[in-house]
């Protein structure tokens, strides 16, 4: 006779739960997600996860929150002293790759109210994780650049960061909205924007 186990559910798992979410959420979007089909890919239960995430707003919050990382490392270890050129396509390629990971959470939420309040709620308790951190990372970088002559004066250096971002969505998102469809490379971009930076 086997007797069922309760409590904590095996250790391990979270990092594969995330990741098969993510996934499915590629390949069936939202309103085909459940949570069988999550632990199927996972190779779990689905008892673990909601052991771990509780709800599929926290199940998603989490996905967001993973994808996030990356901007959150770059923050706290800030973009250091390299050339502009340098800073600017570490700072482009990890909001693009943070964009790849969450997109697909971001309009899946745009599709179900109870997980967009839910993702709302998420990063107005997780502030200091919120995308927009980003922006001001780098924007605080070119005021202080501006500052010291080495960026053209005149340039809202905070409205220039929120272009140079919103370039990157565009980038990530746009195959999403309307397909493959050539946009500027992301080199190009960055290009750009520093000979408008120039002084």
């Amino acid at each position: 006779m086997t007797t069922s186990r309760r409590g904590r559910p095996p250790a391990g798992g979270r990092a594969q739960i995330l990741d098969a979410t993510y996934e499915l959420l590629r390949d069936k979007g939202i309103a085909r997600l459940t949570t069988k089909d999550i632990a199927d890919r996972a190779g779990t239960s689905e008892g673990s996860i909601f052991y771990h995430y509780r709800t599929r707003d926290g199940l998603l919050s989490a996905v967001i929150e993973q994808a996030l990382e990356p901007l959150v490392a770059l923050r706290v270890h800030g973009v250091g002293g390299a050339p502009l050129p340098e800073i600017l396509d570490i700072f482009t390629a990890t909001v693009e790759e943070f964009l790849d990971r969450a997109v697909v959470v971001l309009f899946a939420a745009q599709a179900d109210v109870d997980l967009r309040a839910g993702l709302h709620a998420f990063l107005a308790a997780n502030a200091d994780r919120k995308p927009q951190r980003g922006v001001e990372l780098i924007g605080d970088h070119l005021a202080a650049l501006q500052a010291a002559g080495r960026v053209r004066a005149g340039i809202d250096v905070h409205t220039a960061a929120f272009l140079l971002v919103s370039s990157c969505v565009l980038r990530v998102s746009q195959p999403w909205l309307i397909g493959d469809t050539e946009v500027p490379a992301r080199e190009a971009t960055v290009g750009t924007f520093l000979a408008m930076l120039a002084p």
